[in-house]
């Protein structure tokens, strides 16, 4: 009688400790204050998000069926709350748990509701970036680099960019760029307004620019004749511009050149030799500097994309997505009118590998020529008297100089204070009468 006591008191006990850990579990549910977009100011939904209210709002029109709940119960997080979320992640590139401390909701909820937010929004990529429709649509991108450079014809500004990101243990080597950092190399087509006409983003860093270019659809529809007539024009040479009273030196140095002449792909003259090629060479750069600044756009808007914002801890594939989104965020930007601004703060770009021979064709440097002559050369025979001076001395090697002026005294005076500045950075003095060297001086006078 005694031992069933103890085991009813024992059974008795056991329920009672049972049940008072079980009432320690239960805790009430806690629900953060959410951010509204009411109740936001301008300034803040700016900084926050990097786009304006009317831009939220309509981004959130397109997508609002696919990130809406199917339920109002518990609590159900609205589909505006969601988008809001991401896009501070994109604008602030923060780690998920500062976006969830602003935004309003738990880190595990935001890691579970930035996938489908993504696939939203890419799935109406199409409508964001696309190339123009009509033929009037055409003209303006066409007008629109011409008025820029000066170059015509010319249908958008191509080059590649890398974006960091932590590589798969079983395919790191595929990741790596040739600074030996992992990353995704992106292919860009912008327009003159640095609107992104078209994206590739799903090639490693190791893959070479014109590589990427020959896979993509952009590649097939130039080759089928599927595009318009015009010119692609592709981010080749680097250049200095020195400026003394009303001249401007054009310094060429050769870069490393990620694509191949092609008919419908410009390329700059590696080493310009006549009057024309030099204007062709100024308008390239003219022309295809938006598509550099686009890129720094995109990674002063969403720091997510620059090195500053670390590395995305993400697998490829949700990589590719993040920077899908972040080019359909940048055209919904400008549709609304938000000033885009670069900071200039930003690490330099990652060079690309050069482009080998077999890259370019015959085809396209015939074509680059005959623009050349039909179009530069005309010009610079009406407008311009040209001096082509070739420099050497023993304080620098040889390189070409190239001049644009009407006024022969103002050109040797500008020669002088050149070489001079030339000297006393080499720590050398060299008189203007003795020991300065000028060799294969040819003039180039308008016809």
């Amino acid at each position: 009688m005694f031992c069933v006591l103890l085991l009813a008191a024992a059974t008795a006990s056991f329920q009672g400790e049972r049940q008072i850990r079980r009432d320690r579990l239960r805790q009430p549910r806690r629900f953060r204050p959410r951010s509204a977009l009411e109740e936001l100011s301008d300034t803040d939904v700016r900084e926050l998000f990097r786009l304006n209210r009317q831009a939220i709002l309509a981004l959130y029109t397109c997508i609002a069926h696919d990130l809406e709940p199917l339920t109002g119960r518990s609590q159900a997080i609205p589909g505006i709350v969601k988008l809001l979320a991401v896009l501070n992640f994109l604008a602030t590139g923060n780690f998920q748990p500062s976006v969830a401390r602003v935004i309003g909701i738990s880190r595990s909820t935001f890691s579970r509701l930035l996938k489908p937010v993504l696939r939203a929004i890419v799935q109406h990529s199409p409508k964001f970036v696309c190339f123009p429709s009509t033929p009037e649509q055409w003209q303006e991108v066409k007008s629109g680099f011409y008025n820029l450079g000066g170059m015509p014809n010319c249908i958008g500004a191509i080059d590649c960019t890398h974006i960091l990101l932590t590589p798969p243990h079983a395919t790191e080597e595929q990741f790596r760029n040739r600074k030996h950092t992992h990353s995704l190399n992106v292919q860009v087509v912008c327009d003159s307004h640095q609107r992104i006409m078209s994206i590739h983003s799903g090639f490693p860093g190791s893959c070479h620019d014109s590589y990427i270019l020959r896979q993509s659809a952009l590649f097939d529809r130039f080759q089928l004749g599927l595009m318009p007539e015009g010119w692609l024009h592709d981010c080749y040479q680097k250049s200095i511009h020195i400026c003394i009273g009303s001249f401007i030196l054009f310094i060429f140095i050769s870069g490393d050149a990620g694509y191949g002449s092609k008919p419908w792909l410009l390329i700059p003259v590696s080493n310009p030799r006549t009057p024309a090629e030099v204007k062709f060479n100024t308008a390239h750069i003219k022309t295809r500097g938006v598509i550099e600044r686009t890129f720094g756009v995109l990674k002063s808007t969403f720091r997510c994309l620059s090195k500053s914002g670390g590395c995305l801890q993400y697998s490829p594939e949700t990589v590719s997505q993040i920077i899908q989104a972040c080019a359909v965020l940048n055209n919904v930007a400008l549709d609304h009118g938000v000033n885009l601004e670069t900071n200039e703060e930003l690490p330099p770009e990652i060079p690309g590998y050069p482009a080998v021979s077999q890259d370019s064709s015959d085809e396209g440097k015939r074509v680059r020529s005959h623009l050349i002559t039909s179009f530069f050369q005309s010009k610079t025979r009406k407008y311009r008297k040209w001096i082509i001076v070739s420099l050497s001395g023993f304080f620098m090697p040889s390189f070409p100089v190239f001049f644009c002026s009407t006024d022969g005294l103002q050109l040797l005076r500008l020669l002088n204070v050149l070489l001079d500045n030339l000297a006393k950075r080499n720590k050398y003095y060299f008189s203007n009468h003795t020991h300065l060297f000028l060799y294969n001086v040819q003039w180039y006078l308008g016809h």
